[in-house]
């Protein structure tokens, strides 16, 4: 598992930073149709990108793949166990009128980015410990 590490690493930021376009961002989580398909494609992309890396043609990986990374963009689950644990918020900090806003604000949008990227990366984790290929 160890020799996994950095192609699983190398496939999550390609996936979700390098080949993930500003509409896919803005728009996976928006009502309707046109999130739903956009979070499809963004979540292709990103399984795609899971199958090149470690260079597996196992159809269950690439179900498991789509099938852990959609929900957890479409409905922003980073953002919502952020607000379940009262951890930072990234809208009530870009609100706030303290005199600190800024660095609140930076601060809250790197704290919902490695929690995105934890709960992203502990699902694959998950997925590879279960599935022998």
């Amino acid at each position: 598992m160890d020799e996994l590490i950095f192609p699983v690493l190398l496939a999550h930021f390609a996936g979700d930073y390098w080949l993930q376009t500003k509409n896919m961002a803005l728009n996976k989580s928006k009502k309707g149709v046109r999130g739903i398909l956009t979070c499809c494609l963004h979540s292709l992309v990103y399984t795609a990108c899971f199958c090149a890396f470690l260079r597996t043609p196992d159809p269950w990986l690439a179900v498991l793949i789509f099938l852990s990374h959609y929900p957890l963009d479409r409905w922003s689950l980073a953002e919502k166990w952020l607000k379940l644990i009262n951890g930072r918020n990234v809208m009530g900090a870009f609100l706030s009128r303290d005199k600190y806003r800024e660095i609140d604000l930076s601060f809250s949008c790197i704290v919902y980015a490695v929690t995105d990227n934890s709960m992203h990366l502990f699902l694959i984790w998950l997925i590879i410990k279960f599935i022998s290929f």
